[in-house]
């Protein structure tokens, strides 16, 4: 199984007019398209900021590989390695984005995939945050930020 985090945009009124959606799941762990194209995939998530890194490694890898007199093989294992560290940190950047762009963190759906996710948070968990919504003093305060991430987990210490 799958771990997905949901994040939700709150006080969203008309979401007709709004092209990004109000609640985002994303998958936990590795991201594997970061791993094949990630320029492109840091392009089509507007990782702006993972974007620049990336950019910046590489012309640096690449300024080293030329001035050093490195071989082919060596330089192509910086370029790999540079992308499996793109690809392990992609989710999070895209949860740290989401988060700054005024999503909370909501809960953690375990499910075989996007879709199981999906029927799982919105028929069993939706329901019940919004029965718990409509009486404030039942509802719980939301998880601190954590020291690690930008965002709040459930282990973090209160």
């Amino acid at each position: 199984m799958r771990l997905y985090t949901v994040q939700h945009r709150p006080g969203r009124l008309d979401a007709m007019k709004v092209a990004d959606p109000d609640v985002v799941l994303i998958k936990e762990g590795f991201c594997w398209p970061a791993l094949f194209i990630p320029l492109p995939w840091l392009l089509y998530r507007m990782q702006f900021w993972g974007l620049l890194a990336y950019l910046l490694l590489t012309g640096t890898f690449s300024a080293l590989a030329a001035f050093t007199g490195l071989d082919p093989w060596t330089g192509s294992l910086l370029f790999l390695v540079l992308s499996l560290l793109v690809a392990s940190v992609a989710n999070e950047w895209r949860r740290w984005r989401l988060s700054a762009r005024g999503y909370d963190f909501v809960t953690v759906v375990a499910a075989h995939n996007l879709i199981e996710a999906e029927e799982e948070f919105f028929h069993h968990v939706w329901p019940m945050d919004a029965v718990k919504s409509a009486n404030p003093a039942t509802y719980p305060s939301p998880l601190p930020a954590s020291g690690l991430t930008p965002f709040a987990t459930p282990f973090d210490p209160v």
